[in-house]
């Protein structure tokens, strides 16, 4: 049970059978009672922070089974409920339903369940119910007005059924209000965004795509470029963090970030997630040009196999998501190299044995200390031949992937995780690529695979299509002018020589693949901008009770709030409850028409 005395206990009848049902600060419990005792060993329990909503239901038997639901919720003003003309209480049956998240046992599916409490007593159910409403309102951090852009055309193209099948209706059960942009090109969701005023932005609490990362991309792109001409390159000491924080559902291929932040790439795991507000900071990747930034990153960029996988299965797009399988056993028969050279500056602690993973949010101490950090690390050049380059900001988890192709990639430490793949035979590349659908953590203890955790680095092909003869050109440049001139000072060694485009058809350069949207300049720049967004997801740090000044405010709730009569006046609790919010946000939208909580939302 909970720590220290129930601030409420009563017996409910539950399926029938009568149960002692007891409200802690952080928990709700209850179990069976047999003959007149407590069966301990049936306990069951819910946190507090997990319940979704609560509502009082009163039944009337004597007309015609009719019944009348008082929905009270986190974002609503508590209602009264109204005895019939002419009917005593005892004619009515009265339950209180508790709706809440669950976690599927063994799994990292979440689900949402219910419980009802029946009770002879309407007073003793409006105690109860003032009791968690006051709780639910104290919890500040939840959204209340969502601004989802939905993607019909993403992975099965089912992005809109997984909105109005399984999103919308805990949109409704939880009275929130929300507004829906179909996408209907690329970079639809950037350009709703990028134009859209403080004031109107102002009005939603989270934004959210559901679709795959390419969605989620466009919505951090174009939250983080409001306010710059479209025509005009962005200085990164002009970069600020994302007003609001952003959220995914996943609908697409892959769907690597959502798989990243909820353990699974189910939807209802994902919506649940966000609505009980947890979120956490999340580092963003940009590209550079010589004008500035060009594209943000959020999961990862890859150049060579990878990449060109995706590149072949623009073709096969007829198929669906199986076109990536038929693509990427292609192109590993193919078994292409990339001749390139990387430099990097390497981060100053990268030098530990056991790398650790990510925690997430505040239980991660990688991701936490990072701003304790001081100096820049030493640059360091790599050449050769590659079968594979590989820019990852997040573990990149996956169905195929687990542990996902970069198992040490933190969400908040201020750096991407770079790994590259060496040339080497077909076997030895089957070997990696089967080490990365198992314990990806093995993969890097393959003598062609390294990894390095760096603040940015520069790829560079050594081969280049520009030139005057047949024979290709080749790039080289001393390392020690890129350590003397680093990225952040103004020079043209900062940024990528190489001028290429490999829309030219030439075999001497791969494509970049970033976040599912192709890149077609081999020769880039890439840096690492801490805790640009905040994303919501089901961190560790969720996991923990409420702040200790909600809980004592939840008992002073329940020792407050007086019993109601159903014809007697309506004495709500004011909420005093203030719990430690995840993040200051405050509601809003785009173009947003008010919508009832009760009636749903607006779509465009």
């Amino acid at each position: 049970m909970g720590k220290g005395d129930p601030i409420l206990k009563d017996t409910f009848r539950i399926s029938s059978s009568p149960h002692s049902v007891f409200l802690f600060q952080h928990q709700l419990t209850w179990c069976p009672q047999k003959r007149g005792t407590e069966d301990m060993s049936e306990w069951m329990k819910v946190r507090i922070q997990d319940i979704l909503a609560v509502e009082l239901l009163c039944k009337n038997n004597n007309v015609g089974n009719e019944s009348k639901a008082i929905r009270n919720f986190c974002c609503l003003p508590n209602r009264k409920p109204k005895a019939a003309s002419g009917s005593e209480s005892s004619g009515f049956g009265q339950y209180l339903t508790i709706h809440f998240s669950q976690r599927v046992k063994d799994s990292s599916l979440w689900t949402r369940s219910q419980i009802q409490l029946s009770h002879s007593d309407y007073p003793v159910l409006h105690h109860w119910h003032q009791t968690l409403l006051t709780a639910l309102n104290g919890m500040l951090h939840r959204p209340k007005s969502l601004l989802f852009f939905v993607n019909p055309y993403g992975g099965k193209r089912k992005g809109v059924t997984i909105f109005e099948k399984q999103v919308k209706p805990l949109l409704q059960l939880c009275s929130c209000k929300w507004t829906v942009i179909n996408t209907q090109r690329r970079n639809h969701a950037t350009e709703a965004l990028a134009v859209m005023s403080d004031e109107k932005i102002g009005e939603f609490d989270v934004v959210v795509g559901v679709g795959g990362d390419g969605t989620i991309c466009e919505v951090v792109t174009g939250l983080l470029t409001r306010g710059f001409p479209s025509s005009k390159a962005i200085d990164e000491g002009d970069l600020q963090s994302a007003p609001i924080p952003v959220a995914v559902i996943p609908a697409g291929s892959s769907n690597a970030l959502a798989y990243t932040l909820h353990g699974t790439d189910d939807p209802q795991t994902a919506i649940l997630h966000i609505l009980l507000g947890s979120a956490a900071p999340l580092d963003v990747a940009a590209i550079h040009n010589h004008s500035g930034i060009s594209r943000f990153i959020v999961g990862q960029m890859s150049y060579g196999h990878l990449a060109d996988t995706m590149l072949y299965s623009e073709k096969l797009r007829w198929m669906g998501p199986k076109r990536y399988d038929v693509a990427g056993f292609r192109k590993f028969l193919s078994h292409a190299t990339y001749e390139g050279s990387v430099d990097m500056r390497v981060c100053v602690d990268d030098n530990r044995k056991i790398p650790t993973q990510c925690l997430g949010g505040s239980s991660c101490d990688d991701c936490t200390n990072s701003a304790n950090r001081t100096g820049n690390g030493e640059w360091k050049r790599v050449e050769g031949r590659f079968l594979g380059i590989s820019g990852a900001n997040i573990s990149c988890r996956c169905a195929l992937s687990p542990l996902g192709m970069a198992p040490f990639a933190h969400l908040a430490d201020g750096h991407i995780d770079l790994i590259l793949i060496r040339q080497a035979s077909r076997l030895k590349h089957l070997q990696y690529l089967l080490r990365t659908a198992g314990d990806s953590r093995r993969a890097f203890a393959l003598p062609f695979v390294e990894r390095y955790k760096v603040d940015e680095f520069i790829f560079t092909p050594l081969q280049c299509c520009q030139s005057n003869g047949d024979a290709p050109a080749r790039h080289s440049s001393k390392l020690d002018d890129c350590a003397n001139n680093s990225p952040d000072r103004d020079s043209d060694l900062s940024f990528p020589v190489c001028g290429c485009d490999s829309r030219e058809k030439t075999k001497a350069h791969s494509v970049w693949n970033c976040d599912g949207e192709l890149w077609y300049q081999p020769s880039v720049r890439v840096t690492v901008h801490k805790n640009l967004i905040r994303i919501m997801t089901r961190s560790t740090e969720a996991e923990s009770h409420l702040p200790s000044s909600s809980s004592s405010s939840l008992a002073n709730s329940a020792q407050s709030s007086p019993p109601l009569s159903p014809n007697g006046s309506d004495s709500t609790v004011p909420m005093t409850l203030t719990p430690t919010p995840i993040d200051e946000i405050s509601p809003n939208d785009i173009f947003m028409r008010e919508s009832s909580a009760n009636n749903g939302g607006v779509r465009y």
